[in-house]
């Protein structure tokens, strides 16, 4: 039974990451439905937990067949598992706990990004950027919504933790970014903004760029934090849903130094990826797709990620709710819903096909949402409005509060509540807001 966990774990994580953080890990019980493993110390134990931990669950499920609490304990009394373990070149895990200073999603990893032949340089070009920062700078990466581009930003900040845990890796968004320098103007304190992002960052990754366009202020003192990183050897990579020649209103300055590196485009999935892409969806649901279920999904569903989990997601609770399985007439019905909750939405204003999507699918109408209610589905509807105002259509806050008739504080506070658990994510707000990103998607395309 031991075997049987151990070897399902292996077949998840990369050959490195099992070197690296898993080499004394061990199984050491199986009792009273829970599983009990050990490692080296305190650190491993840790770091485990926090960035392993659904991989681990999952690898329970897929050898014991069904879900079981597990525990990881270390060795503290065992000297020679004390000893200090190697890293890729020199010092010890123990003493070089990676610098994490930003919110990462546990599942965007490199062993999770599947790569097609339309994606496999891109995708080795970012491996080859978290295992030699500095080789290509800046990276710069542009694309279309949903295709995969956070999720390899993501990526690249995690394993390059694994490989220079004493680095200090930024992962931000361009929201974060300029949220941060106006509080820091606000508190009078603007020098601490400065030495954050230049001085106490070696890695800076920064998320949706397109959403500094405008922003002649923001984009200056972006400008000087990158002269600075780059003059002093610091990796930054940079993801916009354009090319930087696409940047309307950006400092011409700017867009010279976005070109100056390695500038690549991430593609839509080919229906063949795809396919492999709804099987990992769902095994991350701990689901197994058949075959010509992943094949249906595939083949209908374009290369918007977040429409294709969208579907799986659907499938999976219609499947748990009514007790029916997942096969092809059901994936048939899923997808005849999909397209047909979607047709609806195209030509109208965001915020009104927002309040459509919302309605569909939490069942949250426009009156409550407009109302004053702090139902607690109702508040989460109002502030998944808010976010995707800002997220998916680049609102601004003065714009956002002008149209849902709040004030601003309250504005900021919704967009900052969703934000960090879209950033971790964890749970059904995440999961909703996918959705709706999904089907706003899926008509804009449409039109």
């Amino acid at each position: 039974m031991s075997s049987q966990i151990i070897n399902a774990l292996k077949k998840k994580v990369a050959k490195k990451t099992w070197d690296n953080w898993f080499s004394t890990f061990e199984l050491k019980s199986v009792e009273n439905d829970r599983v009990v493993f050990s490692v080296a110390n305190l650190f491993i134990k840790d770091w485990l937990q926090t960035k392993y931990g659904a991989v681990i669950n999952r690898a329970i499920v897929d050898a014991m067949g069904r879900e079981l609490a597990f525990e990881i304990v270390f060795k503290e009394g065992d000297k020679q598992r004390e000893e200090p373990i190697k890293h890729l070149n020199e010092g010890s895990l123990l003493k070089k706990k990676p610098l994490m200073i930003s919110n990462l999603n546990d599942e965007y990893t490199f062993d999770n990004f599947v790569v097609g032949r339309e994606n496999k340089a891109l995708y080795e070009v970012a491996l080859d950027v978290a295992h030699n920062p500095g080789k290509y700078n800046p990276f710069f990466v542009y694309g279309g919504v949903g295709l995969g581009k956070t999720h390899l930003l993501q990526a690249v900040a995690q394993e390059t933790m694994i490989n220079y845990p004493e680095k200090k890796v930024l992962y931000i968004t361009s929201e974060q970014f300029m949220n941060d320098m106006i509080q820091s103007i606000k508190e009078n304190n603007i020098q601490k903004f400065r030495d954050h992002y230049r001085k106490k960052s070696d890695i800076l990754l920064i998320d949706d760029i397109q959403f500094l366009i405008g922003k002649k202020g923001v984009q200056n003192e972006f400008f000087h934090s990158f002269n600075e990183l780059h003059d002093t050897g610091k990796q930054l990579i940079i993801c916009s849903d354009r090319t930087p020649e696409e940047l309307d209103n950006f400092h011409s300055r700017l867009i010279s130094r976005f070109q100056m590196g390695m500038l690549m485009s991430i593609q839509q999935p080919e229906p063949s990826t795809r396919f492999y892409i709804a099987k990992q969806l769902a095994r991350r649901e701990s689901v197994n797709l058949p075959d010509d279920v992943a094949r249906i999904l595939a083949d209908n569903i374009d290369g918007n990620l977040r429409r294709l989990r969208g579907a799986i997601i659907k499938l999976i609770v219609h499947s748990s709710v009514y007790n029916t399985q997942i096969d092809i007439s059901l994936a048939n019905q899923i997808l005849q819903s999909f397209t047909n909750s979607t047709s609806s939405l195209t030509g109208r204003k965001p915020i009104d096909q927002i309040y459509d999507a919302i309605k569909s699918i939490m069942r949250v109408s426009r009156e409550e949402i407009e109302g004053t209610s702090r139902n607690k589905e109702i508040v989460l509807a109002r502030q998944l409005l808010m976010y995707v105002l800002k997220q998916h259509y680049g609102k601004s806050i003065t714009d956002i509060a002008r149209e849902t008739g709040k004030q601003h504080p309250t504005v900021i506070h919704s967009i900052k509540k969703i934000d960090k658990s879209v950033m971790m994510g964890k749970g059904t707000t995440k999961l909703l807001y996918d959705d709706l990103v999904g089907m706003l998607s899926s008509s804009s395309a449409a039109v």
